[in-house]
């Protein structure tokens, strides 16, 4: 993984305009007033991120660097008044293995199937049956 897919910023987003009080590691780092997005640079990792917003029970859009992410496959917390985040430099992996693990569970299938499907298996027989079959 490369330093520029580790995550870098937060953005939360609402279409009803709200403030937000930045938490990084029980350290306020931002204090925004009401506006629908707000954005926050990450400083360390891993860290637990707290975003205390209000009025409460808005569960606005959460994008991490830009990438838009399902709460429950982020394994982001949402209480009525803030979202809360475990957030480590591997985020992006285990992001993508809980949505192979996710469709694996709703698909009913097992791990060998769901990485053909996906294009993540080797493919080295069957390059070698095509070119064997070319020649």
């Amino acid at each position: 993984m490369s330093d520029t897919e580790i995550p870098k910023t937060i953005t939360l987003t609402s279409p009803e305009a709200f403030s937000c009080e930045f938490y990084e590691n029980d350290q306020l780092k931002v204090r925004e007033s009401k506006k629908q997005e707000h954005v926050f640079e990450i400083q360390s990792l891993p860290s637990n991120l707290k975003f205390y917003i209000k009025p409460y029970k808005i569960k606005p859009l959460v994008r991490i660097n830009n990438l838009l992410v399902n709460y429950g496959l982020a394994e982001i917390t949402p209480w009525d008044h803030m979202i809360e985040i475990d957030l480590q430099r591997d985020f992006f992996d285990k992001y993508f293995s809980n949505i192979i693990t996710s469709k694996q569970k709703y698909l009913d299938i097992d791990t060998q199937t769901i990485q053909e499907k996906l294009g993540l298996t080797k493919l080295d027989s069957l390059i070698t049956e095509i070119e064997d079959n070319l020649k």
